[in-house]
């Protein structure tokens, strides 16, 4: 999935409601995490759980608020080659005090033992947001509320008993942005009303030993995604991400993670389309560009078998060229975290962090580890 948000189909419960912002087509990764009031019921006999969650937003560029549903998780296949991912499906309505509201359905599923994932998205929202220009030394902010409703499907096959997969993806959607005032120079010619339609492939290579709370192994993706006119898209645009994950050891029993991203956008897609730097620390859409680049750190130490502490810093830059005006921007963050590890839900893991941006203190509630993968 792609739109800024780039998802594989992953396990974390939290993952699947995050494809609000896939189905709908929206740059925006608002950070839907998992609260710490967790009804779960399980049943031994199937490994399945029903777990009903309230899913703290603790996004900035969204606010504050809650994205509640049923999820009901099962075990997956068993895979040699990779993490294993248990299934998911659930349903899910949003609500932040932005004024962000919305609901969203998903379908997260194996089949059989053919080696194929598929997601299945379906929502409609409503995201009060604010752009900050291209440019944020030309203080060209503007708020603006996206009305979008759609649906997307991704199929991901592993290529044998390789730890390489394969994925293909289609969206539909419309999107509606509607500013409080006038639009700012670099996007005076953007139509108010888009059709997205997209087709995408991507390629991964997945050899960490967990996905909640991986300790070795790496993740390697590349993705491309094209908006093609002929098949109903109201604009011509491509994007392509690369990404690339590692754990290994660090001093004593930590854990020493990187995570590097680059970004570039072509042609002419809306604003809410375009990648952004991606840091904890720093509010999603606020520093947007044609390409962007980025790279976190992070250093995580298991304290007991149940807690883990962590410290983690990020460095990232986005630069873009549109309709005449240049905008370019780097940044850095840092910050602290605590994880607690839930055996009975999957080896679920929910925390907090504390991250220092470029605009001051920011605290979110997460699920697993911060990287969306």
């Amino acid at each position: 999935m792609e739109c800024g948000l780039r998802v594989r189909a992953a396990p974390k419960s939290a993952r699947y409601l995050l494809l609000v912002a896939y189905a709908c087509s929206i740059g925006v990764s608002a950070q839907v995490e998992t609260g710490t009031d967790v009804l779960a019921e399980k049943h031994a006999e199937s490994g399945s759980s029903f777990v009903f969650i309230p899913y703290p937003i603790t996004e900035p560029a969204v606010g504050v608020g809650l994205l509640a549903g049923p999820v009901w998780m099962r075990e997956g296949p068993e895979d040699d080659s990779g993490p294993k991912k248990p299934q998911a499906f659930g349903a899910g309505a949003l609500w932040t005090d932005g004024g962000s509201r919305g609901v969203v359905a998903f379908d997260y599923r194996a089949w059989a033992n053919t080696g194929w994932w598929t997601t299945a998205v379906a929502a409609k929202i409503d995201l009060d947001l604010t752009y900050p220009g291209l440019s944020p030394a030309l203080d060209q902010s503007r708020g603006f509320t996206l009305h979008a409703k759609g649906a997307g499907i991704q199929g991901e096959k592993r290529l044998g008993d390789s730890p390489n997969s394969f994925s293909l993806r289609l969206l539909s959607a419309s999107a509606d942005a509607q500013f409080d005032r006038g639009l700012p120079p670099e996007l005076a010619h953007t139509p108010k009303t888009t059709t997205i339609v997209s087709l995408g492939v991507g390629w991964s290579r997945d050899t960490r030993d967990s996905v909640f709370t991986p300790s070795k192994g790496n993740v390697l993706s590349a993705g491309l995604m094209a908006y093609p006119q002929a098949l109903g898209a109201s604009f011509d645009a491509q994007s392509v991400a690369l990404q690339w994950i590692t754990y290994q050891s660090g001093l004593g029993k930590g854990t020493l993670g990187f995570n590097s991203k680059m970004d570039f956008s072509f042609g002419n897609p809306p604003f809410y389309l375009r990648p952004y730097i991606s840091l904890r620390g720093v509010p999603a859409l606020r520093y947007p560009g044609e390409q962007v680049a980025s790279i976190e750190t992070e250093y995580r130490w298991p304290v007991n078998a149940r807690w883990d502490v962590l410290a983690f810093g990020g460095v990232g830059t986005a630069h873009a060229d549109i309709s005449g005006i240049t905008g370019k921007k780097s940044v850095s963050t840092a910050g602290v975290g605590v994880r607690f590890k839930v055996q009975k839900l999957f080896g679920l893991t929910f925390g907090l962090d504390f991250a220092q941006g470029p605009e001051g203190e920011v605290t979110y509630i997460q699920i697993g580890n911060a990287w969306s993968k």
